[in-house]
């Protein structure tokens, strides 16, 4: 049985990178560049003034207060056709160039206009570069702007406009095919019968997939046959990613694993030492998409996901960090881990006086969806430890949750 450290391992050294893509640059948020971007301009393409004010020549102001004559107004948008010569000053917008002369700009707020606006007062002093973004201090022309590999962030979104990229090169986003399995699960508008349950695994891992930036997509459950199975697993392996959930433990129905030898799939593990979560299947079909069986309890399914294939989603996309944020948190109560696993609790996490606080919750078990929904975190406790104390300092997984809540 492999560690959890182990299976991580080993799912993301059998992922690699989707083919490119080129899509609208609207529509590359969230993704992950495929290519240097290289600016056409120097950004500025001229020294800029960064306030509203005037553009002065700094040794006219140099002994405070001043009397300059305006030579003229600025706007951004337009270049001055004047230069300013030996105690003159211009009124310049925010992002206007500077005309020639000027080197330094005083804000607007410590000026005084005079004799109708053909004259002002600059109050304070300024040297030289003040207030004013130099030409080509951005960026120059032909300089990578943007690395590949680098996040799609709004900023990102930004620069890409500027350097005129209406088309952007980015990872291609994984098709995501997700399997319930089990005679039990009906679907969500029916009202179970006796043994029976909703089927809300497919509906969970079809959020995390797409939060995580893939293209899911629902196949339905299977039967506990192997022709059921067969039927649907012929689907589901066309996608790059295949989740399953259910028929992966040991008991009699359970036959994920026996349908998953006669499709040809190349099997890397069947369990690892997690808690929830210990019966996981990781494969590859023979056509080179990957396949997740995974637990048919919630909350071990959805764990699975954030602790193995998120990571392989994030590989896949081109992200340069795969796995969830991971932080030092304070202890808020005692946490008993008896599993001889590396457990993974639903818990709160938060922020107060300079430091992380986590909380883990009281769970029923991992079919407990009611407490997971509340939890935007998991506290990790390490495998060789059975007990952990208030105060203490451990580590903790935030998922996606924790940001938005």
């Amino acid at each position: 049985m492999l560690s959890v450290r182990q299976a991580l391992e080993t799912a993301l050294r059998q992922t690699t990178r989707l083919p490119v893509e080129s899509i609208p640059l609207l529509e590359s948020a969230g993704r992950v560049l495929a290519e240097d971007v290289i600016t056409d301009v120097d950004m500025p393409p001229f020294p800029r003034s960064t306030m509203d004010g005037y553009a002065v020549r700094s040794e006219d102001v140099r002994h405070a207060p001043a009397r300059l004559q305006v030579a003229g107004m600025i706007p951004a948008g337009s270049y001055p056709n004047f230069s300013l010569q030996t105690l003159q000053a211009a009124k310049i917008m925010t992002g206007a160039p500077l005309p020639l002369g000027a080197d330094a700009v005083q804000m607007v707020e410590k000026t005084r206009v005079l004799d109708d606006g053909s004259a002002v007062a600059i109050l304070e002093s300024v040297p030289a570069g003040h207030n004013v973004s130099p030409f080509g201090s951005e960026a120059h022309q032909g300089e990578v702007v943007l690395p590949m590999g680098t996040f799609i962030a709004p900023g990102v979104i930004g620069l890409l406009a500027a350097v005129g990229k209406s088309q952007v090169a980015v990872y291609r986003a994984p098709a995501v095919g997700i399997l319930a399995t089990g005679d039990e699960l009906v679907d969500l508008t029916a009202k179970p019968a006796l043994g029976q349950i909703r089927n809300s695994n497919s509906f969970t891992l079809y959020a995390q997939a797409r939060q995580a930036g893939g293209k899911p997509q629902l196949l339905g459950v299977a039967k506990d046959t192997k022709a059921d199975l067969r039927q649907r697993l012929t689907t589901g392996l066309q996608f790059d990613l295949l989740l399953a959930t259910g028929g992966v433990s040991m008991g009699d129905l359970d036959l994920v694993e026996e349908v998953f030898a006669e499709f040809g799939l190349e099997v890397f593990f069947d369990k690892i030492a997690m808690k929830p979560g210990k019966p996981v299947v990781m494969a590859r079909s023979p056509r080179g998409g990957l396949v997740f069986g995974l637990p048919g309890n919630p909350i071990s399914a959805t764990t699975v996901f954030e602790v193995l294939v998120r990571p392989v989603m994030r590989k896949m996309m081109g992200f340069p960090v795969y796995q969830n944020q991971m932080v030092l948190a304070t202890l808020t109560e005692p946490f008993v881990n008896r599993s001889g696993r590396e457990n993974y609790a639903p818990s709160v996490t938060w922020y107060e006086e300079r430091r992380f606080m986590v909380r883990p919750l009281k769970s029923k078990g991992s079919g407990d969806v009611v407490t997971y929904a509340k939890s935007n975190s998991y506290l990790i406790c390490p495998i060789e430890r059975t007990e952990l104390s208030p105060e203490e300092n451990v580590v903790v997984m935030l998922r996606p949750d924790f940001f938005y809540g």
